[in-house]
C-alpha cells in the first residue's frame, strides 16, 4: 500500500521532536518489526538531503587566531600593481587580518582614493618617504572589520603603529622601514626613536605589541650565518631591554650568491604566538620572502594551584628567636656534608615557623577576577531566609 505525502511528513516529524505523534494515519502504516525501516529510511533521505550536515557541531569561533604578513614588496605600482595582484591571491588562502609592505616606492603623485590599491575587505594606510621621493615607505592594509586606530606617537616618518582592540585585548602592531644607506648619525636618530616608540607603547600596559618590517639589520644570534653588524647589535640589545624576542631566524632576503635574515618580526609576548616563519616571494624579481606570524588570543589560565600562605603580622617574634637559641644545632649537623646540612637548616627553620607564625593553605585561581576574595565567595554560602517563615513572623506581628 503506498504512502502518502502527509503520511512522509509525519514520518519525518515523528523522529525530529521528542515528543511521539498520535495520528491515525502513523499508527496505521507503522506495524511492529517495521518501525527501525522506517527509521533507517528517514536517515537516508535527510543524508541525502543537500542542505543536511550529518553532525554540524558548535560553530568554532575563529575570532581567537588574529594573523599578519609582512613583506618588501619592492615598489607597489611595478609593472602595473602586478605584485598587488599577486598579494590579493595569496591573501585568498591565508587572510590575514594585517598586511604590511615596505619599500612600498609611493609619493604624493598616487592619489589615497587610487582604485588601483584597493584590497577587497580592508583599508589602506600609507606612510611614504618624507621626501616624497620614490623609495622606501611603508602601509599597511587592515581588515575593515576590526576595530583599530592609527597612533600619532612615532617619530619615524616611514613607520606605522596601529592599536588593535581584539577580544577585550588591546595590543601594538608596528610596521617599518630601515634604509641600509643611513648615515651613523641618522641611525642613531632612529634608535632614539624606536626607544620612544617602544616605551611608549609600553607604557600603555597592552597585552601584546608586534615589531615588524625590514630593518637591514642581521646578527649571527638570529641567523648563523650571518655577519653580525653594528646596526643589528644595537638593535638587538634596544629589543632585548624591553624584553623583546625575534622570531626569525631563517634567511628572508635571497640572492643567487648570497642569503641574509634582515626581515624580522619581534614580539613581547612569545608565549602567545601560534605559529610564525615565511613563505616564498610572489614575484620572481622580489628578493625579499613574506614574513607572517598567528597569534592565539584565547590563552587558557592554568589550573587552580595552593599556596602556603603565612600571617606575619601575627608572629610570635619572641617564641621564635627563643627556639632558634635553645635548639642544639651541633647535635643535628654532626657527621652531615654541606648538602645535608643545608636540607636539615631548612627544614628545622621551616618547623619553628610553622609553629609560632599563622599559616594556612589557599587555593588560587587566576580565572577569577581580582576583586573576588574570599570574603565575596563565601556571600554564596550564606543561608538565605526562607519566605514561607518570614510570612509566617509578618503574620504574627499584624
Amino acid at each position: 500500500m503506498p504512502v502518502s505525502l502527509t503520511t512522509w511528513r509525519l514520518l519525518v516529524g515523528r523522529f525530529n521532536g521528542s515528543k511521539p505523534c498520535h495520528h491515525n494515519c502513523f499508527k496505521s502504516h507503522i506495524v511492529k518489526g517495521k518501525y527501525h525501516c522506517y527509521l533507517l529510511i528517514v536517515l537516508m533521505l535527510l543524508l541525502l538531503s543537500g542542505n543536511v550536515h550529518p553532525n554540524p557541531g558548535p560553530k568554532r569561533d575563529k575570532d581567537y587566531n588574529f594573523s599578519v604578513c609582512s613583506w618588501n614588496i619592492g615598489s607597489v605600482s611595478v609593472h602595473n600593481f602586478i605584485k598587488l595582484s599577486l598579494l590579493s591571491s595569496y591573501n585568498s588562502i591565508y587572510k590575514y587580518d594585517l598586511i604590511c609592505l615596505c619599500e612600498t616606492f609611493l609619493d604624493s603623485s598616487f592619489l589615497p582614493d587610487d582604485p588601483r590599491f584597493n584590497l577587497d575587505g580592508y583599508n589602506l594606510i600609507r606612510a611614504d618617504h618624507p621626501n616624497d621621493v620614490k623609495r622606501g615607505g611603508v602601509c599597511v592594509y587592515v581588515k575593515n572589520s576590526l576595530a583599530t586606530r592609527v597612533c600619532n606617537i612615532s617619530n619615524l616618518n616611514e613607520c606605522i603603529i596601529i592599536e588593535l582592540n581584539l577580544k577585550n585585548k588591546k595590543g601594538y602592531a608596528i610596521s617599518l622601514y630601515r634604509s641600509p644607506s643611513q648615515s651613523l648619525d641618522k641611525f642613531e636618530q632612529f634608535l632614539l626613536n624606536l626607544d620612544q616608540i617602544l616605551y611608549n607603547t609600553s607604557s600603555l600596559n597592552p597585552s601584546f605589541v608586534m615589531l615588524l618590517g625590514d630593518f637591514n639589520a642581521k646578527p649571527s644570534s638570529w641567523y648563523s650565518h650571518d655577519i653580525t653588524s653594528t646596526e643589528a647589535l644595537c638593535i638587538e640589545s634596544l629589543t632585548y631591554f624591553y624584553s623583546f624576542t625575534q622570531l626569525i631566524s631563517i634567511p628572508t632576503h635571497i640572492l643567487p650568491n648570497s642569503s641574509t635574515c634582515i626581515d624580522l618580526i619581534f614580539v613581547d609576548q612569545p608565549n602567545i604566538i601560534r605559529n610564525s616563519g615565511i613563505h616564498s616571494s610572489l614575484h620572481p624579481n622580489c628578493h625579499h620572502q613574506i614574513t607572517y606570524l598567528k597569534i592565539n588570543l584565547k590563552v587558557d589560565y592554568p589550573p587552580p594551584y595552593e599556596r602556603l600562605v603565612w600571617d606575619y603580622n601575627k608572629a610570635n617574634v619572641e617564641s621564635i628567636n627563643l627556639a632558634i637559641d635553645s635548639f642544639n644545632w651541633q647535635t643535628l649537623f654532626e657527621g652531615k656534608n654541606v648538602n645535608e646540612q643545608v636540607y636539615l637548616f631548612n627544614k628545622t627553620i621551616l618547623n619553628i615557623f610553622k609553629n609560632f607564625i599563622p599559616n594556612k593553605i589557599v587555593t588560587f585561581n587566576d580565572s577569577d577576577p581580582p576583586w573576588v576574595n574570599e570574603q565575596k565567595k563565601n556571600l554564596d554560602t550564606i543561608e538565605k531566609p526562607n519566605v514561607q517563615s518570614l510570612f509566617a513572623e509578618w503574620e504574627k506581628t499584624k
